[in-house]
């Protein structure tokens, strides 16, 4: 994100502070709650948005050095992720050629070879398959071709992507989509992992990324928690194909205002949150302490469960201010869960119930929700639906 981006944002945040407005996407649109519950559209949306999509599985720092791994089931396919001996991110089917167990369990670390716990075959961290195990027993080990299932895979921009099943190669326009000028401005490789969590809901996978997708909320649901760190109902909104990108302001903003004139000087990081949908199921929130990386699965092949992997990533500057002031990771973990889960997913699981009752059929989202409209249009032409369309009221 460039400066004169930056300083187009902070001018219509400006604006819509002053005007008392807020992002317009044109009109209404009505969504029918049976995209949360129907149950065929769960297992093709399955399919196809967790198995044959590219996913942005996290940042750079995951995978630390050369000879660290990192092995994930989070998408149903076991992952193993690798930076290998010459720093190459690459990624896995976490699959044993012998007998098809996981060779490495879920988790993070450091190895060059990865030995599978039924029978020992052992695997180099470039996927090739190094020993067989009392090999004069079972073959001639020089007559097998037998490497680790290669799953396409990219790092781009600080950011690790992985297809979590064979197809082509990873395509940097088709995931990032325009964005790859924020990607790099915020120096994501350089922001250290510094902790994750899972959060599991009674509610659709899609309900917990429209939680995310707006602010209009904020001054009800969490008024006694986050209403005093943001100002609600302000902000920009920016489409970038599939993925987008939503602006808003903290308090600092009006005294930033207040005390200096030239808008050209606003510190942009300390006074906004700049909050990124990935497609498919990843947002991603930047503001100055670090990164919120989130992403949302469906959980046990339930249209009415999901589960949230939380990772926060602090950005380097701060991590002095956190030993300063005796601050932990533990405690700025504890308070994302803390309104996320008993605030924004308690709700959800309420509207949830609500649709499977089938007391209405549809949903409104306002013109000041356009992320919520983006998403579900965006969703929807990747199953190949039919688009929802705006209303002007």
């Amino acid at each position: 994100m460039n400066q004169s981006e930056q300083q187009r944002i902070l001018k219509t945040l400006n604006e819509h502070l002053a005007n008392d407005t807020t992002a317009d996407a044109g009109g209404i649109m009505r969504a029918p709650m049976s995209d949360f519950t129907c149950s065929k559209l769960f297992e093709q949306e399955r399919d196809f948005f967790f198995r044959s999509v590219p996913l942005c599985m996290g940042l750079s720092s995951e995978l630390p050095e050369p000879n660290t791994y990192w092995s994930d089931t989070s998408t149903g396919i076991p992952i193993l992720m690798v930076r290998d001996a010459d720093g190459r991110f690459q990624a896995y089917a976490n699959v044993c050629r012998h007998r098809g167990s996981q060779v490495v369990p879920e988790g993070r670390g450091e190895k060059d070879r990865f030995s599978c716990p039924f029978h020992a075959w052992t695997y180099k961290n470039d996927g090739t398959l190094l020993t067989i195990n009392k090999s004069h027993h079972f073959v001639n080990a020089s007559t097998l071709d037998l490497p680790l299932i290669a799953l396409p895979s990219a790092e781009l921009h600080g950011s690790l992507w992985v297809r979590p099943t064979q197809g082509s190669p990873i395509d940097e326009d088709e995931c990032l989509c325009g964005l790859e000028d924020d990607l790099l401005h915020w120096n994501l490789a350089n922001h250290s992992y510094a902790g994750t969590q899972i959060i599991d809901a009674r509610m659709n996978w899609k309900l917990v990324v429209d939680s995310f997708g707006e602010i209009y909320h904020l001054t009800v649901l969490h008024a006694d928690t986050l209403a005093s760190e943001v100002l609600g109902n302000v902000q920009t909104f920016d489409r970038f194909d599939t993925n987008l990108r939503m602006v808003f302001a903290n308090p600092k903003f009006n005294l930033v205002r207040m005390l200096m004139p030239n808008s050209t000087t606003w510190p942009y990081k300390q006074i906004t949150t700049t909050v990124y949908f990935l497609y498919p199921n990843v947002i991603m929130l930047v503001d100055a302490f670090g990164v919120d990386f989130i992403r949302i699965l469906p959980l046990e092949d339930s249209p009415s469960k999901s589960r949230t992997i939380h990772t926060w990533y602090i950005e380097p500057k701060m991590q002095k201010r956190f030993e300063q002031n005796n601050m932990t990771y533990e405690d700025r973990l504890a308070r994302f869960r803390d309104f996320v889960e008993k605030e924004d997913y308690t709700i959800g699981a309420d509207i949830q119930v609500n649709a499977e009752c089938g007391i209405q059929k549809e949903i409104v989202l306002g013109r000041n929700e356009p992320s919520l409209q983006h998403f579900h249009n965006v969703h929807r032409a990747g199953m190949g639906r039919e688009q929802l369309q705006t209303m002007d009221i």
